[in-house]
């Protein structure tokens, strides 16, 4: 009897076990076959810059992406050497967004990649194998923190974007690097990706100026600094601005009744056209 009884605990403990072994073997699977799927993605892209056909190199990219695959950020992680490619390289992976997305056995809200990307001449190569997908560990809630607050920190600065009216038309990306410390200070930043147009650029640096303070990284954040890229899109308009507020309608109001009184009797714009005058003036002031 205790024989059976430890037989049938044996065959319980076996049976409990395999599930969880063949959903992380699915689960493993699945992973490769996305990983597959992206680089043959990135590899359909076969735009070459006309200027560097004669060229060859390897360009390393950082690339990060949500469950819905959309691209968050993107850096250099190895140069080719030649600034030609590694623009390239870098064009390369920002029009293969929407990337596919990820398989529903994989939790994590952004994935995080390094892509290597050679280039032949006259065209390019994204290796089958080469792609790394970097996740955290089960069940890390150090990692899900810190990827919650790079998201909400990339939220935070997209808030704080103007668009200069010189601009107007330009469409570009920026790649902006910045250092945030434990208090949400910023203690520096740095243009990765230029737009080729200095307003742009200049426009990009400011957005994470103005963002500061940030929100504080988690307590779970090993360092006391927290690096952080972000891809900035400029679509070439400009935002509308914002209806004047009931104060300033009052304000407006009262200055146009003050000067019909110190003039009555002087030949000038009716009032009609005197508060659409000034409204046009302090517009956005």
């Amino acid at each position: 009897m205790q024989m059976k009884l430890l037989l049938l605990a044996a065959l319980l403990a076996l049976l409990a076990a395999f599930p969880c072994h063949a959903q992380t073997d699915a689960q493993s699977e699945s992973a490769q076959a996305w990983k597959a799927k992206l680089s043959a993605h990135i590899a359909k892209s076969r735009l070459f810059p006309a200027q560097a056909l004669a060229q060859t190199g390897e360009a390393r990219v950082g690339f990060v992406i949500d469950r819905y695959g959309k691209l968050v950020s993107r850096a250099l992680a190895a140069s080719t050497g030649s600034r030609l490619l590694d623009d390239a390289a870098l064009d390369i992976v920002a029009r293969a967004q929407p990337f596919p997305q990820p398989p529903s056995e994989l939790k994590e809200e952004t994935f995080s990649f390094v892509v290597p990307i050679v280039f032949s001449g006259r065209q390019f190569r994204v290796p089958t194998d080469g792609l790394v997908l970097s996740m955290p560990a089960s069940g890390s809630t150090a990692s899900d923190a810190m990827a919650a607050w790079r998201k909400v920190v990339s939220e935070h600065v997209w808030r704080n974007r103007v668009f200069p009216s010189n601009a107007i038309g330009q469409r570009a990306d920026a790649g902006v690097t910045f250092v945030v410390d434990r208090s949400g200070k910023l203690i520096s930043n740095a243009l990765v990706e230029s737009t080729g147009f200095a307003p742009l650029d200049a426009a990009a640096l400011a957005m994470v100026e103005r963002s500061a303070p940030f929100p504080k990284p988690p307590a779970e954040a090993k360092d006391d600094l927290q690096r952080v890229t972000i891809l900035m899109a400029f679509d070439g308009i400009l935002p509308k601005p914002a209806p004047p507020s009931p104060e300033r309608e009052k304000f407006l109001q009262s200055w146009v009744e003050e000067q019909a009184k110190l003039s009555p009797k002087s030949p000038g714009p009716d009032d009609a056209k005197l508060n659409s005058m000034m409204r046009s003036i302090c517009r956005g002031c």
